[in-house]
């Protein structure tokens, strides 16, 4: 072989081998199968993990018949639900401390806040709300084909988590069944608390302190816009001002007589909301005021009322109906990690639930 082959030889080797590299890069830069794969976030203290339904099903599975009691005492989602304990995942970032509480988050930013003794049950809790799961399969129709994702769901051994069932186990009370089944579960973190407070609020009291009015509507989960209404009360942030010590970062919960929750990040509080606009389309960031009102249109709030946490909106913008709390009693600060609430992208559809006119996603009522 001359000199002017072997040369050639050289640079088709070469090229071989570059032509081989680059198709090895290419195929380690193609994204893996399990990237599509659902699976939830799991937030300790000061580590993460993702879990992946794959992971999942390599851990213990827990099975069994199961329904809730909605905050209005209908018997909804009875069926068999397969799944692993909240608390197996927990475990996976360290657990929880005794002062500790658990918040879980619905990829559209619904969340329910549970103490440890609902996560770690003694035997007198387990006896009756059961295990606490985190569900991947309802009567045998597992993610991403299960509309209603990643589910809390409590599987006591008569088969019904009632309202009296989450009194019973859940402090502070009272509380309703339903709203503590969070589907489409993205996230579930563990919260330091080094303390929480408590303020407990009526119209006679919220009437003494200076007012705002403002107009607020909401979109229902069928598409529907109602209001903007005109609405007077105190806003949240007056409250926390005047009657609380504010953590650096906090979360606050707003309870209504009937045991519904509504939970408000800091920078919701602050004014910072998804929502949409007049019309309805969707839009990322919006400013909202979040308002204890006790009165619509110039008159005391009868339906929802007599306070009812609203969103005010001068530029006509909308929020969420499940944001909307009635008959709210009581407002709790939650001292929390100051970690941002970062939602999957993996995003599944909820499935909505009627009873009479009212539309429910999960238990949670769409005003």
């Amino acid at each position: 072989m001359d000199s002017t082959q072997s040369k050639l030889l050289a640079i088709v080797i070469v090229a071989v081998v570059i032509s081989g590299g680059a198709m090895a890069a290419l195929y380690f830069m193609q994204p893996t199968d399990n990237t599509l794969e659902p699976f939830i976030e799991i937030v300790g203290i000061g580590v993460s993990q993702n879990v992946t339904l794959s992971d999942m099903l390599a851990m213990t599975v827990v099975t069994g018949n199961s329904s809730y009691q909605n905050t209005y005492g209908n018997i909804r989602g009875g069926g068999i639900y397969t799944g692993v304990r909240i608390s197996d995942l927990v475990d996976l970032v360290g657990g929880m401390g005794e002062n500790d509480s658990l918040r879980i988050i619905a990829n559209d930013g619904y969340s329910q806040s549970f103490e440890r003794s609902k996560v770690y049950p003694n035997s007198t809790y387990l006896g009756i709300q059961g295990e606490m799961i985190l569900a991947y399969s309802f009567n045998g129709t597992t993610v991403p084909d299960y509309e209603e994702g990643f589910r809390v769901a409590f599987i006591p051994e008569d088969g019904y988590y009632s309202n009296a069932d989450a009194n019973e186990t859940t402090d502070p009370n009272p509380v309703a069944a339903g709203p503590q089944w969070v589907s489409n579960v993205v996230k579930i973190e563990v919260l330091p608390n080094l303390f929480s407070e408590t303020l407990e609020i009526n119209e006679t009291f919220l009437r003494t302190l200076p007012s705002i009015t403002g107009e607020g509507g909401y979109k229902k989960s069928s598409g529907d816009i109602i209001g903007p209404f005109n609405f007077t009360g105190v806003t949240l942030r007056t409250l926390l001002e005047e009657y609380f010590t504010i953590p650096e970062d906090y979360i606050i919960i707003a309870r209504s007589s009937d045991g519904y929750t509504g939970e408000y990040t800091k920078s919701m509080v602050e004014g910072i909301v998804n929502g949409y606009n007049a019309t309805g389309y969707p839009l990322d960031v919006i400013n909202s005021t979040i308002v204890i009102a006790y009165e619509q249109n110039g008159s005391a709030i009868i339906d929802n009322g007599p306070l009812r946490l609203v969103f005010l909106n001068e530029d006509g913008n909308l929020t969420d109906g499940f944001r909307w709390v009635g008959d709210v009693v009581s407002i709790t600060i939650l001292e929390q990690n100051s970690v941002p609430l970062i939602l999957s992208n993996y995003i599944l559809s909820h499935t909505d639930y009627c009873s009479g006119n009212d539309a429910y996603i999960g238990d949670r009522k769409r005003f």
